[in-house]
C-alpha cells in the first residue's frame, strides 16, 4: 500500500512539473510578455507638449500577459479642458506596422450626463516612440486630435528641478541680484503648476512689486508675464478719463516720452516723469473724469517700471497728497503698500497727485510714476 501510495506520489510530481516548464514555454515565447509589454507599456508624454506648461498628453498601455493585447488610455489637458479616450476593446500590437483600433470617448461638454462618442484610431509602435492617430471625432472637438500625434519616454522623468536655479534664470533675464533693495518671491498661487519644472518668481523693487516671471527650468529660460495672477496686470483696468494735465514733465529724449497720460495706459513699461530741476517735490498730475465718480480705492506703480535697473536709478515716490475736487485730501504713504482702500467712498471729478517726498535714485534726480489707477 505505501509502494503504490509512493508510485502516485511521483507521477503526480511529474505532471505538474511538466505542466509548468510547458506552461512557462508558453508565457516566455509570448511576444506581449517579453519585448513589446517591456518596451512600450506604460506611460508615455506628448512630444509636442514636453516643454509646455499650457498643454499635457499622455498615452498609457497595459499589456495582459497571457494575451499579449493591449488596453490604451490617451488623456490630454490644457488649462480649461480635459480629454480622455480609452480603446473598446484589447489592441493587438504589431510593431513597425499601424494597427486600427475603436477608441470610445466620453463628452461632458453641455450635458448633464456624459454621453458616449465613438471613433476608430491608428496606432503604430516605432523604435522609441509611439505614433497614434484619432479619428471620426465630434466636431466641437479640439482639432490638436485631428493631427497625429507623437509620445516619447519622459525625458525629465528622473530629473528632480531645483527652485534655487529658477533665480539664477531671473538674475540673467532682469539683469539684477537679490540685495536690500531687490527681492525674488515664489508667488504661492502662481506655482501650483503641475508641471514641476515651471516656475514663477516675482520682483519686487524697494518693496514694491514690480514684474514676475515664468520660468522653464528644462530649458533655462525665463518669460516676463502679466497674467491674470500678476498685480502688474490690474493696472490694464481702464479708467473713463476726460483729461490728465501734470504741472511739468521731463521733456522727450532717446530713451522716450514721459507724458502724463501714459500713467494710464496699462504698460508698466512706460511713465510721467516731473520736469523740474531737483527731485520733484511739489510737483503734480491731475485726473479728470468726464462725469462724478465714486471712488473706493486706487492703485499705484510709483516708480519708472520699465525695469528693475530703471527703477532703481531714477527717484521713486514715498509719499503723495491725493486731493480731491472738493478740496479734501489724505496722505499716502507708498513705502509698503500700493494699493490703498480710502476710509470711505469718495464722489470726485478729479484726482489730483502731489509729490511730497521720495526715495533717490542712483543716477538721476527725476521722480517717474508708471501707473496710477481707481
Amino acid at each position: 500500500m505505501n509502494i503504490r501510495k509512493q508510485m502516485i506520489f511521483k507521477v503526480l510530481i511529474t505532471v505538474v512539473a511538466f505542466y509548468s516548464l510547458f506552461n512557462f514555454s508558453l508565457y516566455a515565447a509570448s511576444p506581449a510578455a517579453g519585448s513589446l509589454s517591456q518596451s512600450y507599456g506604460g506611460e508615455w508624454v506628448d512630444k509636442a507638449f514636453v516643454e509646455s506648461e499650457d498643454l499635457d498628453g499622455t498615452l498609457n498601455l497595459t499589456f495582459d500577459k497571457n494575451t499579449g493585447k493591449a488596453a490604451l488610455e490617451y488623456s490630454v489637458w490644457d488649462d480649461s479642458e480635459n480629454y480622455s479616450f480609452q480603446s473598446a476593446g484589447p489592441i493587438t500590437v504589431e510593431e513597425q506596422k499601424p494597427v486600427k483600433f475603436k477608441y470610445t470617448y466620453l463628452d461632458y461638454s453641455g450635458h448633464e450626463n456624459p454621453k458616449t462618442v465613438q471613433g476608430e484610431g491608428i496606432i503604430e509602435f516605432k523604435s522609441g516612440t509611439i505614433n497614434l492617430r484619432m479619428g471620426v471625432l465630434p466636431s466641437e472637438m479640439n482639432k490638436i486630435f485631428a493631427q497625429q500625434r507623437i509620445f516619447i519616454r519622459d525625458p525629465y522623468a528622473n530629473r528632480v528641478p531645483k527652485l534655487e536655479a529658477a533665480l539664477e534664470v531671473v538674475s540673467q533675464y532682469c539683469k539684477c541680484k537679490e540685495s536690500n533693495l531687490v527681492e525674488f518671491t515664489y508667488p504661492a498661487a502662481d506655482n501650483e503648476s503641475q508641471k514641476s519644472w515651471i516656475a514663477y518668481v516675482s520682483v519686487y523693487v524697494r518693496g514694491i512689486f514690480l514684474t514676475e516671471y515664468k520660468v522653464n527650468l528644462h530649458t533655462y529660460k525665463a518669460t516676463e508675464i502679466k497674467d491674470a495672477w500678476s498685480e502688474a496686470y490690474h493696472f490694464a483696468d481702464k479708467m473713463e478719463v476726460s483729461k490728465i494735465t501734470a504741472s511739468s514733465t521731463l521733456p522727450k529724449s532717446k530713451a522716450g516720452s514721459y507724458t502724463a497720460s501714459q500713467i494710464i495706459d496699462g504698460d508698466t513699461a512706460t511713465c510721467w516723469c516731473e520736469g523740474v530741476k531737483g527731485s520733484g517735490i511739489g510737483q503734480s498730475f491731475t485726473v479728470s473724469f468726464p462725469k462724478k465718480t465714486k471712488v473706493s480705492s486706487f492703485k499705484i506703480l510709483p516708480g519708472y517700471g520699465k525695469s528693475v535697473s530703471a527703477y532703481l536709478e531714477n527717484n521713486s515716490v514715498r509719499k503723495a497728497k491725493i486731493t480731491f475736487s472738493d478740496g479734501s485730501s489724505f496722505i499716502a504713504d507708498f513705502t509698503k503698500e500700493t494699493a490703498l482702500e480710502l476710509p470711505k467712498d469718495k464722489v470726485t471729478t478729479s484726482i489730483t497727485f502731489t509729490i511730497l517726498e521720495v526715495t533717490p535714485g542712483s543716477k538721476y534726480d527725476d521722480t517717474c510714476v508708471s501707473e496710477f489707477a481707481v
